[in-house]
């Protein structure tokens, strides 16, 4: 339609300039064939321009629709990089000064491992990682009447830990897995159940029961390490013992009477 009304403008303008041309004869068929081969190029150029702006018009729709397309893959991706952001676990890695190998597994801090005297009746049962650089607050140096305290931690055995001294002291990391998003500790199996990812095995701990304070069971690293100097006094303080099956209410099988428990600290 627009390619007609075009034309009809240009038919009208001709026979105009015909009119006004009072010299030229309308029945001259030379002139006639002339005119109208000077119309039909002016036409083909409309057309070409027409043609060149509707290609304009498709880039452009095709840029639009591209940037589109980028804007929501970017959108995409920071809805994912903010959904990855508050995903992870964090967890102590008892008996090691350095987390799992694995990019997936970032360092929060490495320290040593502290709980409650051995021996205290009204001592916590948790044990802390306390971290090497202690950050003090306001109240420091301010005495109180009773007073709770955290001690360091030592192994409770040579061969069973792999330690020279029997007093070696218990290092421990704080480490984030920013893939996994629940974790667990798994007691007497020295691998994760299939489905789950191991961040590391070990041995299964605790305090002894015949001492007075509440202890916790803990998985000590399959390789444990040592406080560097940590063996060369007896401080005692929060104590490592391994941990044995005793049969009974503990059904055997599929346990057995007196052996030591390994343990793996899972995620998924």
């Amino acid at each position: 339609m627009a390619g007609q009304t075009v034309i009809a403008g240009i038919v009208c303008l001709f026979v105009l300039t015909l009119a006004s041309e009072k010299r030229i004869l309308l029945n001259d068929p030379a002139y006639v064939s002339q005119q109208l081969t000077h119309l039909q190029s002016e036409l083909q150029e409309l057309r070409v321009k027409a043609g060149n702006q509707e290609q304009t018009v498709t880039t452009l729709q095709q840029t639009v629709s591209d940037l589109q397309q980028t804007v929501t893959n970017q959108q995409s991706v920071i809805m994912k990089m903010a959904q990855e952001s508050g995903k992870g676990v964090v967890y102590s890695r008892w008996g090691r000064k350095d987390c799992p190998a694995g990019n997936d597994t970032q360092l929060v801090y490495s320290g040593f491992a502290g709980g409650s005297y051995y021996s205290s009746p009204g001592g916590a049962a948790d044990t802390l990682c306390m971290p090497p650089e202690p950050v003090w607050g306001p109240s420091k140096n301010k005495a109180a009447h009773i007073q709770s305290y955290v001690y360091g931690a030592e192994y409770e055995d040579t061969g069973m830990f792999g330690m020279p001294n029997l007093s070696e002291d218990v290092p421990c990391t704080v480490c984030r897995n920013t893939v996994h998003s629940v974790i667990t500790m798994v007691p007497g199996r020295a691998t994760c159940y299939p489905g789950w990812t191991e961040a590391f095995h070990g041995l299964l701990t605790a305090g002894n029961p015949a001492e007075s304070a509440a202890s916790e069971y803990l998985c000590v690293d399959e390789h444990p390490q040592a406080v560097l100097g940590g063996g060369n006094t007896n401080d005692n303080g929060k104590l490592f013992y391994a941990v044995y099956s005793k049969c009974g209410s503990l059904p055997c099988p599929p346990y057995e009477d007196g052996k030591t428990l390994s343990c793996s600290v899972c995620m998924m």
